[in-house]
């Protein structure tokens, strides 16, 4: 996406998924692994990878499909999804197509008046984008009820720089590799192998933001180098890690982003600048 794409918004990245709220603009045609959820105050444009163009307020555009935005909004959610969380999972049970009237159609429940609520903290936010479409939300509240689990999502932040495996988290935790391996899916909606991908691009943006080379954040993060990191954010988002940055400035957590334990951004309040 052009670099004037994002501007004047906030964002934020969590583990299995990731919202902009701001102004968009153009953006040629580009596919990326998440499912991509818009919904704008006002009419956008978008184009499938057929040509085809659809003016709507918002889209649900599924994972790895072609699409351009021929003519964005000034106040626009763009929110993405891992599709194989149970979120994005239930999503593709919709049956979401490749044709751009599709992606509007399954939308039609998304409505500006999500975007009207004075609330807008991003977990609140997104919960009722997941709600208006009739989907599961866990993989946003992340309210982790076996202490267990607890402890694993404690733990891999300290060792996120690193090579991760289940079996080493799972001896650190005290439970065996299936029955942590089940926890991730069932209480958090997000496999433990995606969400520590996830957990990586969190914390590489977090180091970009606080003043971190690429290559230094892809290091931190646990990625080979600069060119693993931007392969996967490109293959993820469709982004650059720069641009990606870009689109998740600081915000400040909801008093719920307190109960959440997989990983509320605290990023210094240096670093909140003007786009």
């Amino acid at each position: 996406m052009a670099g004037d794409t994002w501007s004047g918004g906030f964002g934020v990245i969590r583990p299995g998924w990731q919202l902009y709220l701001g102004a968009v603009g153009h953006a040629a045609e580009h596919a990326h692994h998440a499912i991509q959820i818009v919904v704008a105050d006002g009419q956008i444009e978008l184009q499938d990878g057929e040509g085809r163009r659809q003016r709507c307020r918002s889209a649900v555009i599924p994972a790895n499909e072609p699409h351009a935005i021929v003519e964005g909004n000034p106040r626009t959610v763009m929110l993405y999804l891992e599709p194989e969380s149970t979120t994005g999972r239930e999503l593709v049970a919709n049956g979401v197509s490749s044709s751009v009237a599709e992606w509007a159609d399954a939308a039609r429940t998304l409505t500006p008046a999500l975007l009207s609520r004075d609330d807008q903290e991003p977990e609140a936010l997104v919960c009722r984008i997941f709600g208006a479409l009739g989907v599961d939300c866990r993989v946003v509240t992340g309210v982790v009820g076996h202490p267990v689990l607890e402890d694993a999502i404690q733990y891999l932040p300290t060792i996120i720089s690193g090579p991760v495996s289940l079996a080493e988290v799972s001896a650190a935790v005290g439970i065996s590799d299936s029955r942590l391996r089940h926890l991730f899916a069932s209480e958090i909606g997000l496999s433990f192998r995606r969400y520590v991908l996830w957990l990586r691009l969190q914390r590489a943006v977090e180091s970009v933001l606080g003043g971190s080379t690429l290559t230094e954040a892809a290091h931190t993060a646990g990625f080979t180098d600069s060119a693993h990191l931007t392969n996967v954010t490109r293959r993820t988002f469709g982004l650059a890690p720069s641009l990606l940055a870009r689109a998740v400035s600081p915000h400040p957590p909801s008093e719920d982003c307190e109960k959440v334990t997989v990983g509320c951004m605290d990023v210094p309040e240096r670093h909140n600048r003007t786009r």
